[in-house]
């Protein structure tokens, strides 16, 4: 089985029930593994089997159902939605010189206007709403109709319906010679409708686009070197691994590669939020879409378009805005139940009022046409999405990657922090203290090259040294090579030794001969803000160590941790974590090395840095692009603040469909006024989540 994965750009979308739909029904098809959209973004992220399925079939699929599709590329520009500009300048003018005519007539019902000349004003207006209906109203029931045509009903399925039913109500009251028309209020339906639209293309657009921008930064032309040393001007992503790019000076880096020259200094805010420029040697992989600031350089490409590192952080935030909370799923729920509650509340008005309460035709089915439209789930479906998607980029900016919309909904609900010490509370920098042989200190990195361990890296320093063939880590313990010779705690090489106040290694040699290896541990730079921001949260941290307890007690005491616990192995983490989370009380677990893969996996919800072991990056939930530690405070009150704005765009939801409803049932409603009331509801959802605010 191949699986294939493809992000595809959406039109026709209107609100969280079409997306639902489609997923529903991509998901039952054989092969088709995940398939997840985004109302707000207008975004469809599949995983398919490609022997079942081709991307041609799937796209198909899509069209099928009433929605068109795209394949979204680098060109993020090319799948933006049309501007409906265009259609709402027609209703504008339509709307004017209809006006223009129903005032005439209201004028000629009081100088009593001959029935002749108001009939012949009818007409006319008739003859200016239908371009403004088949044009301007085409944004509502073209794809009312696509979905209508497979047998499905989308949020422009009630709309599409208030319009023709008020435009052929109007054309046979005319046909009959009757006074009461209403032109003049379908067409200004469709102009407030349309308001409403652009209005809110606007604020999707605000909301932002972290994954498009990253994309876009890599629309570039790279300068390939020929064999001979001349470059030739080709587009980024027609680069190849092995090829050879010479930057210039401010520049921007096309594709991930090793530095060929000897010393850069590199401006990678744009990948890590960091602002203070990277100083790269000769041998240093460098990132795709960092600016050169001393150049020009001669760089060897590894890796291109989304399989470089930026566009794997693309990739990250389209899963995350793809993945739904539990939040997410209730909202989803509701809105694509409400649309058969829609029109079977126009239909109850019109048949209560026409045939119980004894109105009129005309007014009873002016009442039906403004519950169809006024009752709008459209709030409900972008009162999650509207919020995360802004909560996500306004995170990707300041160099935290969210991994699932799960992740941002249980960090805002952290009771309790996990911190390991080696690595993360402390700086991943240590040295050694040991003045020991050189001959012993060599052996003992053969063996440090097969762990990914803080101290084993530590160890290696800058020293190039061949690992011991056959080394197996013991996760947590150490490395063992078949000689017998082993590097790790002191459990592990039989060390017999008293409680150590500073990191340690211990190297046992083949002979049996057993030598201590000492380590400087400094804190990070921000770990003492870091733990004072958390206090002012009144979030608990305890701190995690693999160490022996006097150590683990002497740093936590320097650094001011009130709870501590040492010599914690890899299953130790974890039960701690799940001991905690099993009395219903939300842990964070930040971690960077192998031995926290397993509590980082069990916990609530975790972070790790992008510097961190690969087990870890994997493991976490939360990928932090700068080694510090206050990322992680910022990112629990923005989490925090996008939890409350969600509860108010749900809240306001409710409230509005409460309210409007029975008023529009109540015959206090006019359609126009239930336009501009659907209109402001999505719009003010969408402004809401404007709100979110990062961190300065």
């Amino acid at each position: 089985m191949s699986a294939a994965t493809q992000t595809f750009a959406l039109q026709g979308v209107r609100c969280a029930g079409c997306v639902l739909k489609i997923e529903r029904s991509l998901q039952a098809l054989p092969g088709v593994q995940f398939a997840r959209g985004n109302a707000t973004q207008k975004r469809l992220r599949l995983i398919w089997d490609e022997d079942e399925h081709s991307l041609d079939g799937l796209t198909k699929s899509i069209q099928d159902l009433g929605y068109e599709a795209s394949v979204l590329s680098g060109d993020t520009k090319g799948h933006q939605e049309p501007s409906l500009l265009p259609r709402l300048a027609a209703a504008a003018i339509g709307m004017m010189n209809i006006m223009a005519f129903s005032i005439s007539v209201w004028s000629g019902l009081v100088t009593d206007m001959a029935a002749g000349t108001m009939q012949f004003m009818h007409w006319l207006s008739a003859a200016v709403a239908l371009p403004v209906v088949l044009y301007s109203g085409s944004a509502f029931h073209t794809p009312a109709l696509r979905a209508m045509r497979v047998g499905r009903m989308t949020m422009d399925t009630p709309i599409t319906l208030a319009i023709w039913i008020t435009f052929a109500a109007s054309l046979f009251e005319t046909w009959r010679g009757s006074d009461h028309v209403y032109y003049d209020a379908v067409v200004s339906l469709i102009f407030f409708l349309l308001i409403g639209r652009v209005l809110e293309q606007s604020l999707r657009r605000r909301s932002g686009d972290a994954a498009g921008n990253l994309r876009t930064l890599m629309e570039i032309t790279a300068h390939r070197m020929e064999p001979d040393n001349t470059t030739v001007d080709i587009p980024a992503d027609a680069l190849r691994s092995g090829d050879r790019v010479l930057v210039a000076s401010g520049e921007r880096v096309p594709a991930d590669g090793v530095l060929l020259s000897q010393q850069v200094e590199l401006d990678e805010s744009i990948l890590t939020g960091e602002t203070l420029p990277r100083c790269a040697i000769k041998g240093s992989e460098i990132a795709a879409g960092a600016v050169l600031q001393t150049g020009p350089a001669e760089i060897q490409v590894t890796r291109v378009g989304d399989a470089a590192y930026i566009g794997q952080m693309a990739q990250l935030v389209d899963d995350v805005v793809a993945h739904k909370g539990a939040m997410q799923k209730l909202s989803d729920r509701f809105a694509a139940g409400y649309i058969p509650l829609v029109l079977g509340g126009g239909g109850i008005g019109f048949l209560l009022w026409y045939f119980a309460l004894g109105a009129s035709f005309a007014d009873a089915l002016m009442i039906a046409v403004a519950v169809l439209v006024v009752t709008c789930p459209c709030a409900a479906g972008l009162a999650t999405p509207a919020v995360t998607t802004r909560a996500v980029n306004l995170l990707m900016r300041a160099g935290v990657v969210v991994k699932s919309g799960d992740a941002l909904e249980t960090l805002g609900a952290v009771e309790h922090i996990y911190l390991d010490k080696t690595g993360t509370a402390s700086n991943p920098t240590l040295t050694v203290t040991t003045g020991l042989d050189v001959s012993v200190l060599n052996n003992a990195r053969s063996l440090a090259a097969s762990s990914q361990h803080p101290l084993a890296r530590a160890l290696m320093g800058e020293h190039s040294v061949a690992a011991v063939t056959g080394a197996v880590e013991v996760q947590g313990q150490g490395v063992e090579a078949p000689s017998g010779a082993r590097l790790g705690s002191a459990e592990f090489t039989g060390a017999q030794t008293k409680e150590q106040e500073k990191p340690s290694l211990w190297y046992r040699a083949p002979s049996g001969e057993i030598e201590q290896i000492t380590f400087d541990e400094a804190p990070r730079a921000d770990l003492g803000v870091f733990l004072a921001q958390t206090s002012k949260l009144s979030l608990p941290v305890t701190l995690l160590s693999g160490d022996t307890k006097l150590a683990v007690k002497r740093f936590a005491q320097e650094q001011g941790f009130s709870d501590w616990l040492g010599e914690q192995k890899p299953k130790d983490k974890l039960q701690v974590v799940q001991t905690l989370q099993s009395g219903n009380t939300t842990a964070l677990m930040v971690g960077d090395g192998i031995n926290d893969s397993a509590a980082l996996g069990g916990a609530s919800v975790s972070a790790s840095f992008s510097g961190a072991t690969q087990i870890a990056q994997v493991a976490a939930d939360i990928l932090l692009l700068q080694p510090r530690l206050c990322l992680i405070t910022d990112a629990i009150v923005l989490a925090r603040q996008a939890s409350q704005l969600i509860k108010q765009n749900l809240w306001f939801a409710t409230v509005y469909n409460v309210i409007t409803v029975p008023l529009a049932l109540c015959g206090m409603l006019n359609p126009l006024i239930a336009a501009l009331l659907m209109s402001s509801s999505s719009l003010i959802v969408l402004t809401n989540g404007l709100r979110l605010k990062g961190q300065k």
